[in-house]
């Protein structure tokens, strides 16, 4: 995808003067410069980057890609010796339930570094995880569990934006988790303090449980309002002070691991704070 484009400036002069002069005439436009006009547009990419992973899918055991690509001219030519930015971005769902327009994605983007092309413009880079590269906890809650790579290829001056790229995405396959609890009670109103209590668990031999975020949602508008972390076991216990506008309870997981899917469950609590009345009579 070419980022900028450069429009033909002379040509859209030669249409805006012949237009001119035809309405002064009182005149139909002419063909040609209708012909003119439907001709412009953005002008045909110089170049192209294309990009393929040696997988499509990946799973928690099976990690690990090998990204290829090739970077060419308008004609087809490849262009040798090129220098192409490769980067990868682990993709989340933003959290939005308002509706509004804004980007429903977050990304964690890492720099994997610049390779360069052969002499039949095409290049590789092996051995590259489709994962996340912290060891700390996300800021993000709600993993897309989709891997994009992008590789990107500047012909010129560095500063004139003039960048080409070709992108690939990997499915992550997630391993399943389940979440179960208890709630001290099912009937809250504002000032009771809502406790959830249970388990985050998952198969045998995908990791430690331990330390596994678990969040409580008591506000529909609120991707969160309690958080803690499993134990051990897996155990945990969460609570969050009830507000008067408090409408929606859920319980759910934000493992560390990528390759871990969250869990989640409506919780059976209503609020039944009454409404404050002004005291107003008719």
């Amino acid at each position: 995808m070419h980022l900028r484009s450069r429009l033909p400036v002379a040509r859209l002069t030669a249409t805006t003067a012949l237009a001119l002069a035809t309405l002064a005439l009182g005149m139909a436009p002419a063909h040609g410069a209708d012909t003119a006009r439907t001709t412009d547009g953005p002008p045909e990419a110089a170049y192209t980057v294309s990009l393929t992973s040696s997988d499509s899918t990946t799973d928690y055991a099976h990690r690990d890609v090998d990204l290829t690509g090739t970077v060419s001219r308008a004609d087809g030519t490849p262009v040798a010796d090129a220098p192409v930015k490769l980067l990868k971005s682990v993709l989340y769902d933003t959290w939005n339930p308002w509706g509004d327009p804004i980007d429903p994605t977050e990304r964690e983007t890492l720099n994997l570094g610049t390779v360069r092309t052969d002499a039949k413009g095409n290049f590789t880079l092996r051995d590259v995880k489709a994962d996340r590269w912290e060891d700390r906890n996300s800021v993000f809650l709600f993993p897309r569990h989709r891997v994009e790579f992008q590789a990107s290829y500047d012909p010129g001056d560095p500063t004139d934006n003039e960048i080409y790229f070709g992108d690939t995405t990997v499915a992550a396959q997630p391993v399943a988790s389940k979440i179960t609890y208890k709630v001290n009670r099912t009937k809250v109103r504002k000032g009771d303090t809502l406790i959830v209590t249970g388990k985050v668990t998952w198969p045998a031999g995908h990791g430690p449980v331990a330390g596994t975020r678990v969040l409580l949602r008591t506000y529909y508008e609120s991707a969160y309002n309690a958080q803690t972390k499993t134990d051990a076991s897996g155990k945990f216990t969460v609570r969050a002070k009830i507000r008067d506008y408090d409408n929606e309870f859920v319980v759910f997981s934000a493992p560390k691991d990528y390759y871990i899917a969250r869990a989640a469950k409506d919780l059976p609590v209503k609020n039944v704070t009454r409404p404050v009345t002004t005291g107003v009579t008719r």
